[in-house]
């Protein structure tokens, strides 16, 4: 790519006079510059390394660094994370690709239940820099994030799981479901009623996608991970005890719980343990705790079915966290 191509696609300007014209490829790790690089410069420090390393553009924000080369081009922008934007935006156009934005949720069971690695898609790091990184250098026509603000940067037209697989419930509690999605009926699994449309948007990409894909495959996610205790918060084998756990990364997750709970099973009590000032739709007054300790304390003392644990390490709340994946 050509330097004057360059400026124009991420609006920046040289402030030196170069000798270089083009530069062949881009980087954000200093350490992975090769010759005839453009490599852009979250931190300055990292500069001199890149072009010792063979860089032939410098992208930088902020007061200019020290030009220890002054064939290869420096170039200042208002902002390294808008630059690196605009460049992936049009690495992504030349490549055709698309970006979906997933639930956590989603990601979770498209991660489950594609039996076969494919080069279609992947799944974007949480981590801007790697996520640079994997669009920059591989061939994928999908890139998929569960960041929807990172969806709307990257792409003003991103795509999000509108279509379901035809299916419905057929019988259900909080901890199983028996469902049908097209023409099979899968019986007693692992999944919370709620989070079947999820599932079904997840199938219906695949189609479409011409993804192989099996269902029988799903299984409790970490977004919603069951673990059936004793009076000792021992986990224990499932379906032996009245008392569940239940942890969870979102706090829709636990809305969507509270509230089937209630319409479905208004005999079940049950606990939920939050960080301060944690807002729920579905509950006026969590628990809120600062340490695990204190959580450990209350289960030990109070009598419940299901205790939500938002924001919670399993193995800081279990005691044989060695037997728990065992269990399931």
């Amino acid at each position: 790519m050509h330097i004057e191509n360059l400026l124009n696609i991420i609006g920046g300007e040289v402030t030196n006079s170069p000798k270089v014209e083009k530069i062949d490829s881009a980087t954000i790790y200093a350490s992975k510059v090769e010759l005839g690089d453009l490599f852009f410069a979250y931190d300055k420090e990292d500069i001199q390394k890149a072009v010792s390393n063979g860089a032939y553009a410098i992208v930088y924000e902020g007061n200019n660094p020290e030009m220890t080369d002054s064939e290869i081009a420096y170039i200042r922008v208002d902002s390294i994370k808008e630059a690196t934007t605009k460049f992936l935006r049009y690495i992504m156009v030349q490549k055709e690709s698309n970006i979906y934005y997933f639930k956590n949720i989603e990601a979770s069971y498209l991660k489950q239940i594609v039996s076969r690695k494919t080069n279609l898609y992947t799944i974007l790091s949480e981590d801007w820099k790697k996520s640079f990184e994997k669009i920059l250098n591989s061939d994928y026509d999908i890139f998929i994030t569960t960041n929807e603000s990172d969806a709307k940067i990257l792409s003003p037209n991103y795509k999000k799981l509108s279509k379901l697989a035809s299916g419905y419930i057929i019988s259900d509690s909080l901890l199983k479901t028996t469902f049908k999605i097209d023409k099979y009926i899968y019986q007693n699994v692992d999944i919370a009623p709620f989070f079947v449309d999820n599932l079904r948007g997840v199938v219906e990409f695949c189609k479409d996608n011409e993804l192989e894909y099996d269902i029988n495959r799903v299984k409790y996610p970490k977004e919603f991970k069951p673990i059936f205790i004793d009076k000792d918060l021992n986990a224990l084998p499932r379906g032996s005890s009245e008392k569940v756990l239940i942890f969870v990364t979102s706090t829709a997750t636990i809305d969507r719980a509270i509230e089937y709970i209630r319409h479905d099973g208004k005999w079940i009590k049950s606990l939920v343990f939050t960080p301060p000032k944690t807002k729920l739709e579905k509950i006026d007054r969590p628990i809120w705790f600062s340490k695990p300790e204190e959580i450990k304390e209350i289960l030990k003392k109070e009598h419940f079915h299901y205790a939500f644990l938002y924001q919670v390490e399993v193995e800081d709340i279990i005691c044989n966290t060695n037997d728990y994946p065992t269990l399931f």
